[in-house]
């Protein structure tokens, strides 16, 4: 059952956010404001994406609530510049969406029944398909935006060429390739060659994307819980140096490597 009282709270925040943008965006607004585009604001958006990643994988709820009501705020924001600009309105950006998502739900809006969520995914898919601005792409990989991050381009890039069987057919054949593109990246080191350098980094970066896609590992994923393990890691060093009034200016690598073994060693106990 709807809670009734809650969609007519969230009714009336949602009001008061377009006027509060309104008045920004009007001749009485912020200079700053009122100067914007919507090609502008890619950066905030994808910053204050990121901060609300963060926050919500920390589980602060007041950090949460913040960085998503900044991802809101933008994104309502760039609808209200389109609309200004005559190419949409917020009134047909809403009721797009909620006509899209109420058609890929046929199993709760229609007679369409799913038991599991494999079955919900295969009929999106299907329905998805079949989508006008999906239906009429020139390519199979129209669609992914250039602006994902790196990792994840990759993966969804190789992920929509598996589909039609331009892929690897077992892991092992995915490391095989991952040896033939560091031998590579070693002879373009060997040939000090800055741009066969940046390209073969890049190749090995997307095979090993491809590995992490045959394992079943989002990639990004993965190196975001690398990155947080070394930033923990490196932390502990710099904590440890600070215990003994020394800075990391202080110290030699044969000392922060032991710090780091340090580490690792009281993470490996608690696990």
């Amino acid at each position: 059952m709807i809670d009734s009282t809650v969609s007519t709270d969230g009714a009336e925040m949602f009001g008061k956010l377009i006027t509060l943008i309104r008045i920004l965006r009007s001749e009485n607004g912020c200079p700053w404001d009122k100067e914007q585009t919507p090609q502008s604001f890619h950066p905030y958006i994808l910053e204050e994406y990121h901060e609300m990643v963060h926050a919500m994988n920390q589980g602060d709820k007041e950090e949460i609530a913040d960085e998503m009501g900044d991802l809101i705020f933008l994104v309502i924001f760039v609808a209200y510049m389109f609309e200004q600009q005559g190419l949409t309105t917020l009134k047909d950006v809403v009721e797009g969406v909620i006509e899209k998502m109420t058609r890929r739900h046929p199993h709760v809006f229609g007679d369409a029944t799913a038991t599991n969520s494999g079955e919900v995914i295969d009929k999106w898919r299907e329905i998805k398909a079949g989508e006008r601005n999906i239906s009429r792409r020139d390519s199979i990989l129209d669609g992914v935006p250039r602006s994902l991050p790196a990792l994840s381009r990759a993966q969804k890039l190789a992920g929509r060429a598996a589909k039609v069987g331009f892929d690897w057919t077992r892991p092992e054949d995915v490391f095989d390739k991952i040896d033939e593109e560091l031998n590579e990246l070693r002879d373009a080191v060997s040939a000090q060659s800055s741009r066969a350098i940046r390209e073969e980094l890049g190749d090995l970066l997307f095979v090993i994307v491809n590995a992490g896609r045959h394992l079943k590992v989002n990639s990004e994923a993965a190196l975001n819980d690398t990155s947080d393990k070394f930033e923990r890691r490196f932390r502990f060093i710099e904590s440890g140096l600070k215990a003994q009034g020394r800075s990391l200016e202080d110290a030699d690598l044969k000392e922060m490597d032991r710090l780091w073994d340090e580490a690792k060693n009281q993470e490996h106990t608690r696990s």
